[in-house]
Formats: C-alpha cells, structure tokens, sequence
C-alpha cells in the first residue's frame, strides 16, 4: 500500500468511518422515539453499509473522488429523509462526509464544497411526508446546534488542511532542494574526475610524444654514436688519426642527443592542463546550476573582456557561485539573471532573481568570505528587495586591481 493512500486512511477515512458506526449507535438509541422507527430499521442499516463502503473506496480515488462524495451526500439524504424530527443522527452523518470532503479535495475547492453541502442539507430539512406519515421538521433550537456545530467543524477542516498543505508543500520544496544538492555533489564529482581524466589524458599524450621524440631523435643519435665508436675501436690499431675524429663525432652527436632529451623533458615538466577562466569559466558553472536544479539562469556579460586579473576572476566566480545557491536555497527563485558591465573602470556584476527576497541579509561562511576577497581587491557589494524578487551586486574598480 502506498504512503499516500496509508496516510488518507488512517487521518480521514478511519474517523469518517467511526462517525458512521457512532451514527448508528445514535439510531438505536433514538429508534423507540420515531414514528415507524420499526419499519425504517433495516433501510438505515442497508443504507450505512453502503455509505461506509463508498468511505472505504474514498482513498483510492483519482478523478471520481467528486463523483463519490455526491453519492455520499444523497445516501445520508436518504438517510435522514424519515428522521426530520431529530437531527443528531444526520448531524453525526454529515460531519463525516465533510470530514472526507475537507481533506480529500484540494484547496481552494475544498471550503465552498463544504458549505454548499451543509447548506444544501439544511434547505430540505421541512415538514414532509414518509412511510404515510406527516413527519414535523426540526426544532429551531436543533437547526441552531446543527448550523454551529457543522460551521465550526468546517472552519477547523479548512484551517486543518490549510496547514497540511502548508507542509506538503514545505516537504517538496525540501525534497527538491535535496535533489539538486545530491545533482549538484555528481555534477562536482563529474567535474572532478573529468579534470582527473584530462590531466591525465594529456600526460598520456605528452608521454607518447616524448617517447616518439626519444625514439626518432634521442634513439637516432645513440645508434650513431655507438657505430662510430665500434669503427674507431677497430681503427686504433691501424689509424689512430681516423679513430680519434671518429671519438670527437661521436661525443659531438652524445652532446647533441643530451640536449634534446633535455629539451624534451623541460617540455614535458612545463605542459599544464588549461583550465577555462574569466567568461568561460561563468558560463560553465552557471550552465551546471542549471542543469542540476532546473533553474533558467540568464547571462549578459555586456562590455567586458575575456578574463580579468586572475584575483578579480576568482572573486567574481565566488560571488556568482553563492549567489545561485542562496537564490536558490532561501529565495525559491525559478528564473535568475546574471549581468556584467564596466562603467567608468568600475566592473559591476549584478545577480537579480524572482524569489522571496529578504529583509536582512545574514552573512554566512560564503558572504563573508566574499566580502573578504572584495575588500582585497578594493570593491564592495549591494543588495535590495526588487518589486519582483532580489538583487545582489558587486563593484570592483579595475584600475586600482589591474597592476
């Protein structure tokens, strides 16, 4: 059984049903009072059973959950139909049956439902004629306790499922804030092990071509060096002349083959991975927000060129980094955008976004971290509630950084 259907059984359907039994306990108590109370015994146990049953169902309902009540709703008319004197039995009735309709349907449909039905009821609560009798209705005085009675019950429902829904809500803002925590830890292992890869990678390529260069330069000159030496030694005997010059070449072509192997090794110890800075480097990390929390993320990076000092990129990067988190995290923004612009060799970077906003701004590890770096480099940082979110922004004067 799922935990939905678990959960509407045990707060709604097992109440509604104890109503309905307490229902039928009040019938009997009341029975000897009741003209033809006799006769309209097995007609109100017939037509519990089948109301109790359409309860049971209730829970598993999609679409035909409507449907279903308003057949509940007519049983207890029917119900009720030769008890007009009293009303306690179908007060009891109807207080189930708004019970399944507060909790089941959805707000905001939830609350007029409930009081069209309790209206609706009391409409045909009237003198009338059953079983060929002439049945009075109900005093005023029962009238009154049915109307505050069922009133009160309906303002306790609304305010009851207002607040679960409330926390519904809360649950999967939560749940979708744990998954894209959980997306954005793969994302930051999958940058991880990509940046592992291409280092490694690349060091697998450099070694290939060390080992191409060795073997067409560094295993050329060897080869050299060690047939000259073989002739010189067979010469020495015969011309210690021709035999020297060939010595002389053969350390010539070793001291060459030094240097190349040398030059292949500083080569080797020099080559780094590169790594996307300034513009690139925003561009991926918000494309990776993005992709992880299904927030649309917008850039405009205006007059501002490639990268800037490697201290500006790190701080800018460090304040677009936190600024999606918390839009994200505490504002519930769907829609963030990011804008860059140089005014008077001063960069501003601002982030707006369509969440909650906040009064204070309360200054964690990262903004205070970012505030740190920005008073490195002689910048400051603004916020302010927009009419339709948040903005945060920073300022860094370039002229002053760019040394």
């Amino acid at each position: 059984m799922k935990t939905d259907v678990r959960k509407k059984i045990l707060t709604t359907t097992f109440p509604s049903v104890l109503l309905q039994i307490l229902s039928a306990w009040q019938f009997i108590l009341i029975q000897q009072t009741l003209a033809k109370g006799d006769t309209f015994y097995w007609q109100f146990f017939i037509f519990l059973g089948v109301s109790i049953l359409f309860s049971l169902y209730l829970p598993f309902l999609g679409k035909g959950l409507p449907i279903v009540l308003i057949i509940r709703f007519f049983i207890i008319f029917l119900i009720g139909y030769p008890l007009q004197e009293n009303l306690t039995v179908e007060m009891t009735l109807m207080v189930s049956l708004l019970l399944e309709t507060g909790m089941f349907l959805s707000l905001p449909w939830n609350l007029p439902v409930m009081v069209v039905s309790d209206m609706g009821y009391l409409f045909f609560q009237k003198p009338l004629n059953a079983f060929h009798l002439d049945l009075p209705g109900p005093e005023k005085q029962d009238f009154l306790v049915y109307i505050i009675v069922t009133l009160t019950f309906i303002f306790l429902l609304y305010s009851l499922s207002a607040v679960l829904n409330e926390s519904r809500e809360k649950n999967e803002i939560i749940k979708r804030l744990d998954i894209a925590i959980s997306r954005l830890g793969k994302a930051n292992l999958g940058f991880q092990d990509m940046t592992t890869s291409l280092e490694l990678d690349t060091l697998k390529k450099e070694r290939n071509r060390v080992s191409r260069e060795i073997h067409d330069t560094v295993g050329y000159s060897l080869t050299n060096v060690r047939i000259m030496l073989e002739a010189a030694s067979l010469m020495l005997d015969n011309d210690r002349e021709k035999a020297k010059d060939l010595i002389r070449k053969s350390m010539e072509e070793a001291g060459i083959c030094l240097e190349e192997t040398r030059t292949a090794m500083r080569q080797l110890r020099s080559k780094e991975v590169e790594r996307p800075r300034g513009l690139k480097a925003f561009f991926k990390l918000v494309n990776v927000f993005a992709e992880a929390t299904g927030v649309t993320v917008k850039l405009e990076f205006g007059n501002v060129p490639d990268s800037f000092t490697p201290g500006i990129d790190k701080a800018v990067f460090r304040f677009i980094q936190e600024g999606l988190t918390n839009s994200f995290r505490h504002g519930r923004a769907t829609e963030i955008r990011i804008y860059f612009w140089i005014e008077q060799s001063i960069l501003k970077v601002s982030l707006q976004d369509n969440g909650l906003g906040a009064d204070t701004l309360t200054e964690g590890i990262g903004l205070t971290g970012m505030k740190e770096r920005l008073q490195d480099l002689k910048g400051w940082m603004n916020w302010k509630n927009l009419s339709d979110g948040f903005e945060i922004s920073l300022c860094i004067p370039l002229e002053r950084t760019e040394k």
